[in-house]
């Protein structure tokens, strides 16, 4: 537990503090997010697949045997490639999609705020609403997209013994721990706040 608040509620190394600041606004309180910090999400990635695929593949082999952990043309991804490039589609741009329909559907002249940033000092890429937005709306739009896109797909490769649906959701999983690691720091902030970026 110590180690995930560490990684994932670490501050921002950035001269200008926090990724997130808390302040009152016009419309009343706001967290605004700066989209441009030195985070280093990159070794938060690799930590985390470095400890969590051992734990999952330990589950795995322990219900359904050592075998199982090798994906074959019995599985539904039976090729290594096929299988990251899926989760790479699912974990970004489907993960993205989804959010995007949440927003829409919130407020339907969301498609003209909505845009993709891309961060040079730790490359990575993020999408993010231009305009003001409630944090309780942020954390559908996420929650709702990390759920289909990583964390039922992963359950579903349990349930059904397939262990390559479990590689696809673990990878699709990491190419949005950025997003998780966002929510997990507002987790203390009220739903009613407004929630904006700032870019440079």
């Amino acid at each position: 537990m110590k180690l995930f608040k560490y990684l994932f509620s670490r501050k921002s190394a950035s001269p200008k503090g926090t990724v997130i600041s808390y302040g009152r606004g016009p419309e009343g309180e706001e967290v605004i997010i700066d989209i441009t910090e030195t985070k280093h999400i990159n070794l938060k990635v690799i930590i985390t697949f470095f400890v969590c695929l051992p734990v999952m593949m330990a589950l795995f082999s322990a219900v359904y045997g050592v075998d199982s952990l090798n994906v074959t043309s019995e599985n539904c991804f039976s090729r290594g490639k096929y299988l990251v490039l899926s989760s790479f589609v699912c974990g970004v741009l489907v993960n993205w999609l989804l959010q995007s329909v949440v927003y829409i559907l919130i407020h339907p002249a969301a498609y003209r705020m909505l845009k993709i940033r891309y961060n040079k000092r730790n490359y990575t890429f993020r999408l993010f609403h231009k305009g003001n937005l409630k944090i309780r709306h942020f954390r559908i739009a996420n929650m709702l997209a990390h759920s289909l896109c990583g964390y039922i797909p992963l359950i579903a490769g349990f349930v059904v013994g397939d262990v390559s649906i479990c590689y696809f959701a673990f990878l699709s999983v990491l190419f949005f721990s950025d997003e998780i690691s966002l929510l997990w720091r507002l987790r203390h902030y009220s739903g009613q706040s407004i929630c904006r970026y700032i870019s440079l």
